[in-house]
């Protein structure tokens, strides 16, 4: 029951982080379900895998409502978005099959070091673009989507910290980004939960707990309590100082990258 309550916490902390700074689940919950499993002795050998596919499934009914509620916000370009979908289809599926033929350590690794980069991203002033009307190249922009899709799936996080930089990079509006990215974000995650779910079928299970690479007491209780805590956090944003809270987030995300890469 311990166990449950931890999952709990973790997805309305996960929820909260993404309401009020407007990043993704993944960044905050690979990292610490991983200590939480590992504390459990979850025996299976890839555990990494396990954890990723999890925080995919917990992240699957979060994206989706966002998705929906952009969409009624109007902040979605959806002919944007149609122009990106074959690479956000493709991506997710070469990413997780990448990330189930790599070992526990590199994968811890990899996530780790995005960590301390997304860290970096936080601390660094971004200068906005200039709004722009045309649309970019497709080439350009399934190329982009491809990779972020790709790196998505392999470490677990859902691309919108990645996708909404480069869509105003690309001088969308703000908001269109958020709402465009919103929307690339859900299939990306959804298509990665499948991959990680079929591509863990045939390996090592731990009893009825586990389908394929998602933990299941894990996935029901950070899914649902994450619904419930990113409404709160993007209703606070109204009132907390978000720039300080982003640096103390930046420096618990390059901690929990260090801890995470240094784990034996």
């Amino acid at each position: 029951m311990s166990d449950l309550y931890a999952f709990i916490l973790l997805g309305l902390l996960a929820g909260f982080s993404a309401g009020l700074l407007g990043i993704g689940g993944g960044s905050i919950t690979v990292p610490i379900l991983f200590f939480i499993l590992r504390k459990i002795n979850l025996p299976h050998v890839d555990l990494m895998q396990v954890v990723i596919g999890t925080t995919f499934a917990a992240m699957c009914l979060n994206s989706l409502v966002s998705m929906i509620t952009h969409h009624f916000l109007r902040n979605i370009r959806w002919k944007l978005f149609f122009m990106m979908l074959p690479a956000l289809i493709i991506g997710p599926i070469v990413g997780s099959l990448i990330a189930t033929h790599l070992n526990d350590t590199i994968l811890r690794y990899l996530f780790g070091s995005f960590q301390c980069l997304i860290a970096l991203y936080f601390f660094l002033p971004i200068k906005l673009q200039e709004e722009g009307t045309d649309l970019p190249s497709p080439i350009v922009l399934n190329s982009a989507c491809f990779a972020i899709g790709t790196i998505g799936s392999i470490l677990g996080i859902g691309g919108g910290i990645l996708l909404v930089p480069f869509l105003s990079f690309l001088k969308i509006p703000l908001k269109k980004a958020i709402g465009t990215s919103a929307a690339a974000t859900f299939i990306m995650i959804f298509l990665s939960t499948i991959c990680y779910f079929l591509l863990g079928l045939n390996e090592q299970t731990v009893g009825t707990e586990e389908v394929g690479f998602v933990y299941l007491p894990a996935f029901l209780g950070i899914g649902l309590s994450s619904v419930v805590g990113a409404p709160i956090g993007a209703y606070l944003v109204q009132f907390l100082p978000t720039q300080p809270l982003k640096k103390i987030f930046a420096i618990a995300q390059a901690a929990l990258g260090i801890i995470l890469i240094t784990q034996s």
